[in-house]
């Protein structure tokens, strides 16, 4: 791959990964769907508060987007739509059609500028017909307790 295609293809890459926040923060599954997930896609996320650390993971476009309306649902901060993600210093490995990417996050209540996470994202992205999409997006944050504990509501409730 010539240094070309491989700046065109950390400048699209990156792209997906902002409009992955943007579309997120937006409770926009349409992009979401259309635009960054690619259909056999695998999100982990791992939410950390205090001593506590809870795991999900889903598998399947379809699947993902299911626990992100589960999660807008949940009461979470970033539902309220006053939450804006910030995802940089992206360090992206092109390898021909695949990429890994990571990068640093951050997420800050617009009302008071809080932060109300922050943490560490691992990513696999795969150039497809209708450009670069993520299949792999692992997210390792550190979340506040009313998030934590409207996550473990939502997902971890004992049957």
């Amino acid at each position: 791959m010539d240094a070309g295609s491989k700046a065109l293809a950390h400048a699209e890459i990156t792209n997906v990964l902002s409009l992955y926040y943007q579309a997120l923060d937006q409770g926009d599954l349409d992009t979401l769907e259309s635009r960054v997930i690619a259909e056999d896609a695998t999100w982990i996320l791992v939410q950390l508060c205090g001593d506590e650390r809870l795991v999900d993971e889903s598998t399947g476009r379809s699947a993902i987007l299911t626990w992100f309306r589960r999660m807008f649902e949940a009461g979470v901060s970033m539902t309220e739509g006053s939450v804006r993600h910030y995802l940089n210093t992206h360090v992206i490995e092109v390898d021909g059609e695949h990429a890994r990417s990571t990068s640093h996050l951050q997420a800050i209540e617009t009302g008071g500028m809080t932060n109300v996470a922050s943490g560490f994202v691992r990513a696999e992205h795969i150039r497809t017909a209708e450009g670069w999409r993520i299949q792999r997006y692992e997210v390792e944050e550190t979340i506040t307790r009313a998030d934590m504990d409207a996550l473990k509501a939502t997902f971890h409730a004992p049957s």
